[in-house]
């Protein structure tokens, strides 16, 4: 194994637990409206990309043919995030992360409807294998947890909406990564600060610093992934991502004493199953003749 992969794997595995604590901060900062732990998220997501911006000195500029890409992007995000946070407010944090990572599943799907790439059958059983491990979530607590998993659910739709979305954008230009994390996150900011400054609930100081620890875990997390992706294709170290369902799952037990009951493991032991099998599949694929 190369070095440059496993600086790609250690990155992946920081980016995974980083994930995962943003989690656990979100739940720790207790009863308040999910669009105002949102507002926090990506308000530090966006002083920290502007001041990479600021650093590099990268003029904040959209190329030509990336404003609709670009606009998705945004918008599928946006939803993504929010959806995610009313998952950790109302779910168990493994099975929350666990709908997050089925994002890969719908990007393969959207890629072939808008993008006209080819799905073969390898791919239709890997997504029909996530999506499977989603229904012992959403239906055996449906009366308590339905509304919340399917929630979920739509975060990781949403989610893989975003990543075809960023896909578009590589092939038609040269637009900055930062740049992308600073309008998305900037846009969606201003996206939840009507209904915070209508409806803001005080905040303590532990609140206040768990939503704050939230946001820089969520920066770090995204920095550490895109990082990750450039010591190693995504074909070579894609599946250690899927370590922020078991990272999710130590937290949960750790610091809220959750744990899964059989249906959950059901879905975890699918979802998982699913991007290994997704793992093994683009390996084989990438393999030289």
């Amino acid at each position: 194994m190369t070095s440059e992969k496993n600086k790609g794997i250690l990155l992946l595995v920081i980016s995974s637990f980083c994930f995962a604590l943003m989690s656990a901060f979100v739940r720790l900062s207790g009863d308040l409206p999910f669009f105002q732990k949102v507002l926090f998220r990506n308000a530090v997501s966006a002083v920290v990309a502007g001041g990479v911006l600021l650093n590099r000195r990268v003029p904040l500029r959209v190329p030509r043919g990336c404003g609709a890409p670009l606009a998705l992007r945004v918008l599928c995000g946006t939803i993504s995030v929010f959806c995610n946070y009313y998952a950790i407010d109302h779910l168990m944090l493994a099975s929350s992360n666990s709908l997050s990572k089925l994002s890969p599943f719908f990007a393969i799907l959207f890629a072939a409807l808008f993008l006209g790439e080819q799905m073969d059958r390898g791919q239709m059983v890997c997504i029909a294998l996530a999506l499977t491990g989603s229904l012992f979530l959403i239906f055996p607590n449906i009366e308590a947890l339905g509304l919340s998993a399917a929630i979920g659910l739509l975060g990781g739709v949403m989610s893989g909406g975003a990543h075809v979305a960023l896909r578009a954008l590589r092939r038609n230009s040269e637009i900055d990564g930062s740049t992308i994390v600073f309008i998305f996150s900037a846009v969606s900011t201003l996206a939840v600060l009507p209904s915070n400054l209508l409806y803001w609930t005080p905040v303590t100081a532990k609140q206040t610093a768990c939503l704050l620890l939230a946001g820089s875990s969520c920066a770090a997390a995204q920095y550490a992934l895109t990082n990750a992706y450039r010591y190693a294709p995504p074909k070579d170290i894609s599946i250690y991502d899927s370590t922020q369902i078991i990272f999710s799952g130590l937290l949960g037990y750790l610091l809220f004493r959750q744990v899964p009951d059989s249906a959950s493991w059901i879905a975890y032991f699918f979802i998982m199953t699913a991007s290994v099998l997704l793992f093994l599949y683009y390996r084989r694929e990438k393999k030289p003749a």
